[in-house]
């Protein structure tokens, strides 16, 4: 056979294949009619490569049972491919020019992580959120606005997180809290190890310290409320409330340094103390890994907590020892404290 015939037998072999793959794509893709000007958020995409076309787009899809539908840019050549639907009233699209998306022809609407389906809407569990309960919710307030309603713990990942973890959730009343400290049992001390307050560590069976590495992720990842609630009395139920805007600490590298925190007077106590403010630039304390330390005085020891100190120690003590005294301060260091407030808490929440 001459180079002429191989030739030609090669093209004509071509362009079977591409008669094969365009009816294939025309009867298993569908270009809606619905919306035609939108495409799927990247948060449904799972998979971005360069593809020479949207048939080829699709026929990598067509090989993945994960894969519903297509996103493609015609002009970059870069496909999309997602493992969601554009809804009906395409309230997960957006407008992106020079783009298609087409979907599987067979293809339903499918929760991830154990989701079910009601009514076409996903109900998601196990921290999961989103339209196919793709992803963990970023905090505690992310969950309660997907509907989560029960106090517990949750896996959630933060913005920018490299790996999830678990974190204690109130979700019965809005907006939603991620629980940073709960102490409310005398006889569990939080004068703890570097290492414990880096970690986390339990105070009973209902406390906790969420630990510094998480308190960074969750700090770094938008702008948040940091809010602390002091247990005047149990009957009637009597408490002050204290509320810092734009928290956030820096990493270990740092040894968590406190580098924002502005106190909100108008949603706070009336002459409650700033006492976080005059903190900012120091580094977290804890008895074993004094950052900032003064000749004579070491605070961690002598307010019994780890938490951020400066040269006059703080004037604040939310780590320090429950004595439940019946109200009156005792007058020791170590108790739990917030000036200029004459009595010590019966306990102590603190959230994001």
């Amino acid at each position: 056979m001459s180079t002429y015939n191989v030739l030609q037998f090669l093209l004509a072999l071509y362009c079977c294949f591409r008669i094969i793959i365009c009816q294939q794509f025309h009867e298993n893709f569908i270009r809606p009619d619905f919306c035609t000007d939108k495409v799927l958020t990247s948060l449904e995409s799972y998979l971005t490569f360069e593809a020479g076309s949207a048939i080829q787009c699709a026929a990598i899809c067509s090989l993945d049972e994960n894969c519903l539908s297509v996103s493609f840019k015609l002009k970059e050549g870069k496909c999309f491919l997602n493992f969601g639907l554009l809804a009906d009233d395409c309230g997960n699209g957006v407008t992106l020019a020079d783009s298609v998306y087409y979907k599987k022809g067979n293809a339903v609407k499918t929760c991830m992580n154990n989701g079910t389906l009601i009514n076409n809407d996903c109900v998601c569990y196990g921290g999961y959120v989103g339209t196919y309960c793709e992803r963990l919710m970023t905090d505690c307030s992310e969950g309660y606005r997907e509907m989560y309603r029960t106090n517990g713990l949750y896996e959630i990942l933060p913005i920018g997180a490299t790996q999830s973890f678990t974190v204690t959730c109130i979700l019965r009343y809005g907006p939603g809290r991620t629980v940073i400290l709960r102490h409310f049992q005398p006889r569990h001390k939080m004068n703890r190890t570097w290492a414990e307050y880096q970690d986390g560590f339990d105070l009973g069976i209902t406390g906790r310290w969420i630990g510094l590495e998480k308190l960074y992720w969750l700090s770094r990842s938008k702008t948040l409320d940091f809010n602390i609630a002091l247990e005047k009395t149990k009957s009637p139920f009597v408490s002050v409330k204290i509320v810092y805007e734009n928290f956030e600490i820096g990493n270990s590298s740092t040894n968590y340094q406190l580098l924002s925190a502005q106190l909100n007077r108008a949603r706070s106590e009336i002459n409650v103390t700033d006492c976080l403010s005059s903190l900012i630039g120091s580094s977290f304390s804890s008895y074993d890994m004094d950052n900032n330390p003064v000749q004579g005085l070491g605070c961690p020891a002598q307010y019994g907590g780890g938490w951020w100190y400066n040269g006059a120690c703080a004037q604040c003590n939310p780590t320090g020892n429950l004595h439940q005294s019946g109200g009156a301060r005792t007058g020791v260091d170590d108790e739990v404290f917030w000036e200029p407030f004459d009595w010590t808490p019966l306990g102590i929440n603190i959230w994001l």
